[in-house]
C-alpha cells in the first residue's frame, strides 16, 4: 500500500513542477491545494531530501528533485504511452477531451456531433468551452479547438474541414427605413454593425466579374460576439457581413436579406487546430476525423 501512496505522490510532484504551481496542479487533479502541498511534502519525506525550494512567487527545483522529477517525467510518459496502446487495441479512447470552439459553430453544430460521437466512443468525457475569441491551448488545456475564420500564424497545426460563405444581409425593417443597396458604394450610406474580432472589420473588399472594390464602412455600435451581430442585424440596427452558416435559416425564413448578391466577399474556413503532440492520442485522431466526415454547413 505504501509504495502505492507512494507512486501517487509521485505524480502529484510531476504535476507541481510541470504545471509551475500547486495551485494549477490542484485544479489539473481536482485537489485541494493543501492536500497537494501535504502530498509533496510527505514525499520529500520518504524520500529524504528537499524536492522543492518555495518562495512565494515561484518553484525551484532542488538538484536532488532536477534528479527525481526526470524519474517521474519517465514513469508518467510510459503510462500515458500505455494508456494510448490500450485505448489503440480496444479503439476506445478514455479519459477526458476538452474542445473549443466558437459560439454559433458551438451550439449549431458542434454540439450535436459531440452528442453523436460520445455514442460510438462512450468512455470518453467531453468538455466543451464556447467563445469567439481565441484562446491559448496550452494555458487553457484544450486538445481540440474549432475555429472559424482567418487564423495567425502560429506554432498550432490546423486542418480545414470546412468553407462558409460571407454574406452581407440586413432585416427587411431596416432597407424598408433606409433605402437597399445598389453597389458596394452605397454602404458609405448606412449604419454598420462592426465584428471587431475581423482582423479588418470595418474595410471590405466586393468581387464581381474579377472586379475588385474596397468600400469603408463606419458604425456607432460594435461586439466582439457572431450571434449578437446577428441579434443587432434582427432588430433592424444596421447592415454587416457574417458567415452564411449563422444567418442561414434566417434568410431562408425572410427576416434577413442577403445584400448585393451578384458581388462575392470570399468565405471563411472552419478549421480544427491542434498541438502537434496532442494529435498522436487517439481521442483526438477520432475527433477531427469524425467532425471531418460529419460537419455540413449550409
Amino acid at each position: 500500500m505504501a509504495a502505492i501512496k507512494n507512486l501517487d505522490r509521485m505524480m502529484i510532484f510531476y504535476h507541481v513542477v510541470d504545471l509551475g504551481s500547486f495551485t494549477e496542479a490542484a485544479k489539473e487533479l481536482n485537489m485541494a491545494k493543501s492536500a497537494v502541498s501535504r502530498h509533496v511534502t510527505l514525499l520529500e519525506e520518504q524520500v529524504g531530501a528537499r524536492l522543492l525550494n518555495r518562495t512565494t512567487r515561484q518553484l525551484n527545483l532542488t538538484e536532488i528533485g532536477k534528479i527525481y522529477f526526470q524519474s517521474c517525467q519517465k514513469i508518467v510518459e510510459e503510462t500515458q504511452f500505455m494508456q494510448n496502446e490500450i485505448s489503440v487495441l480496444q479503439n476506445q479512447p478514455v479519459g477526458s477531451l476538452k474542445i473549443a470552439a466558437t459560439n454559433s459553430l458551438g451550439t449549431q453544430y458542434i454540439t450535436p456531433l459531440i452528442v453523436e460521437f460520445m455514442r460510438l466512443y462512450p468512455k470518453l468525457n467531453i468538455d466543451l468551452m464556447l467563445q469567439d475569441q481565441v484562446i491559448d491551448m496550452v494555458e487553457e488545456g484544450i486538445d481540440v479547438s474549432v475555429r472559424v475564420g482567418w487564423l495567425q500564424d502560429s506554432n498550432l497545426i490546423a486542418r480545414k474541414v470546412a468553407d462558409s460563405r460571407l454574406v452581407l444581409a440586413a432585416s427587411p425593417s431596416y432597407l424598408k427605413q433606409h433605402g437597399a443597396l445598389v453597389v458596394p458604394k452605397d454602404l458609405e450610406k448606412h449604419a454598420w454593425v462592426n465584428f471587431s474580432l475581423l482582423p479588418n472589420p470595418t474595410e471590405w473588399t466586393f468581387t464581381q466579374k474579377k472586379q475588385k472594390e474596397t468600400v469603408t464602412v463606419d458604425g456607432a455600435i460594435k461586439t466582439n460576439n457572431a450571434d449578437a451581430v446577428r441579434t443587432l442585424l434582427l432588430q433592424g440596427v444596421g447592415v454587416s457581413v457574417l458567415s452564411h452558416f449563422i444567418v442561414a435559416d434566417d434568410l431562408r425564413e425572410g427576416r434577413l436579406v442577403e445584400l448585393l448578391p451578384n458581388y462575392e466577399l470570399g468565405s471563411a474556413g472552419v478549421y480544427l487546430v491542434y498541438q502537434e503532440k496532442q494529435y498522436k492520442q487517439l481521442k483526438v485522431q477520432l475527433f477531427n476525423d469524425f467532425i471531418s466526415k460529419n460537419l455540413k454547413l449550409d
